[in-house]
């Protein structure tokens, strides 16, 4: 059974790690994720590449920043201030799984 440390959590979603798994689970818009260690890096590497790209969109509400998930053939669809904000959660949630990290070492 899963017990949850919280990396990030706002109004607008949460990320929090299995303590004894180490799966990542993401919540944002209307979508939410279990990731592995490996696909929570690649999926917040993918974000940042996106959030980096040139913005296509006719308005600003448009859906144009397109995200590969784990899951074959499962997408998600994000406006270009979506996708930003996404990435910002997920770096606060690094930022803070790397200081617990850090606390660890010291307390073990």
């Amino acid at each position: 059974m899963c017990g949850f440390r919280y990396l990030y959590n706002g109004e607008d979603g949460y990320v929090v790690r299995c303590k004894q798994c180490g799966h990542y689970q993401l919540a944002f818009a209307s979508f939410m994720l279990t990731l592995t260690e490996n696909e929570f890096r690649s999926f917040g590497e993918l974000v940042k590449y996106k959030c980096e790209a040139a913005d296509d969109a006719l308005t600003e509400y448009s859906k144009t920043v397109v995200l590969r998930t784990p899951a074959a053939g499962v997408f998600i669809l994000l406006t270009k201030s979506e996708a930003l904000r996404l990435s910002e959660i997920l770096e606060e949630a690094d930022n803070e799984n790397k200081a617990l990290s850090l606390i660890s070492m010291f307390n073990s």
